[in-house]
């Protein structure tokens, strides 16, 4: 029941929302990356993803790890020989707001997701600086 109601897609971009509010104080700005590690771990021991070296495999469990009802917002893009290509199509409301660091934050979430997994993440566009969506 825990497991439905977190993974909702609401409660991701309410989560975000929350993280974008402690971004505006430089007191609360530290709080940030510990949560987005908490969030994380949370995910990691609800799913138990396995770790693999298959690039296919590795972008689909980070899709996998995202809100059942919001697949529609994380799309594998390309798959090269060294490279899975990702993007995330929601509203981040850091959407051009110059905030690169508070972006980098962020997506320590999804960072961890991938540590956890064997592979590592990293961001190439922000909405943040790009202003795209």
């Amino acid at each position: 029941m825990i497991k439905q109601l977190i993974e909702k897609q609401q409660i991701f971009n309410l989560t975000l929302k929350f993280l974008s509010f402690l971004s505006n104080w430089k007191i609360t700005q530290s709080l940030i990356l510990p949560i987005t590690n908490f969030l994380a771990w949370i995910n990691i021991l609800l799913n138990r993803p396995e770790e693999t070296k298959d690039l296919e495999k590795l972008a689909e469990i980070w899709k996998q790890l995202m809100p059942p009802d919001g697949q529609d917002y994380f799309k594998i893009t390309n798959i090269t020989e060294q490279t899975a290509y990702v993007e995330i199509h929601l509203h981040c409301p850091l959407r051009g707001t110059g905030k690169v660091h508070t972006c980098y934050s962020f997506m320590n979430y999804d960072r961890e997701l991938m540590k956890k997994v064997g592979a590592s993440l990293t961001v190439i566009e922000s909405q943040s600086n790009s202003g795209k969506p």
